[in-house]
């Protein structure tokens, strides 16, 4: 599926525009459920028209057609075998959302915006490196790694065998607690996705990188036997828990 060959932004309302006119079905996630405020058959020729009007000025379509690249760019984010995904939010309260979608040969970013989507073709094989190196610049904090139960977690006292026993040994949770009470400049919440053997979409639960203030990024998520990892969030960690994350789905 050839896909465009170069970045674009698109301003929002146009890029849902061009979506509902081929009829793509659902939005990815990272737009949440909503498209745009319901209106009459009027005002949707006129914003149709204008988005294509855009779309031409952008080498996007020609003749009152979308193009097929530019089309079939739309269906590699609509019918992704992969996708990797997240919002991101900081403390000067912006936020965005980024997304990389995978189908057979083709590969795509998604960075969006309240105001505008970018559009970027990136390399098949390196879809986790795509989402992270959108990411802000930061290097992985000097923390230790640490795993917990979540069951432990939530109430240590659990663990003891009885009223007269020793008390629990906590130090790994009190560790992480402390850890992820530090101030934060930003916090990012990623997820992967893929289809199961009867082609239905399959999500991770999230994966959190924060980027703790003066000290860098820690990357936090549960496992699949429901315990809590914390580890300094290097960008190779952060791509391998990604990449590890959707073969655990499969």
């Amino acid at each position: 599926m050839r896909v465009i060959e170069t970045g674009v932004v698109v301003p929002r309302l146009a890029f849902l525009t061009a979506w509902d006119m081929l009829d793509l079905g659902d939005l990815p996630a990272i737009f949440g459920t909503s498209k745009h405020f319901w209106m009459d058959d009027t005002s949707r020729r006129h914003l149709e028209k204008s988005t294509l009007d855009w779309l031409t000025g952008h080498g996007l379509a020609r003749g009152g057609r979308v193009n097929p690249m530019w089309s079939a760019t739309l269906r590699v984010i609509a019918h992704a075998d992969a996708e990797f995904y997240g919002w991101s939010n900081f403390r000067d309260e912006s936020h965005g959302a980024i997304a990389v979608a995978v189908s057979e040969d083709s590969a795509v970013r998604v960075l969006a915006d309240r105001d505008t989507v970018t559009v970027q073709p990136v390399p098949v094989r390196w879809p986790a490196t795509s989402l992270v190196e959108v990411l802000p610049d930061i290097a992985g904090a000097p923390v230790r790694r640490v795993a917990v139960a979540k069951d432990f977690y939530a109430d240590p006292d659990s663990a003891r065998s009885g009223p007269l026993a020793e008390p629990v040994d906590t130090r790994e949770v009190e560790y992480l607690n402390e850890v992820l009470r530090r101030p934060r400049d930003g916090m990012h919440q990623l997820y992967v996705a893929t289809r199961d053997s009867d082609g239905d979409r399959v999500r991770s639960e999230p994966i959190s990188a924060i980027d703790l203030t003066g000290s860098g990024r820690v990357l936090t998520y549960v496992t699949g036997d429901d315990v809590i990892v914390m580890a300094s969030g290097t960008p190779r960690e952060v791509v391998k828990t990604l990449n590890d994350t959707v073969k655990s789905l499969v």
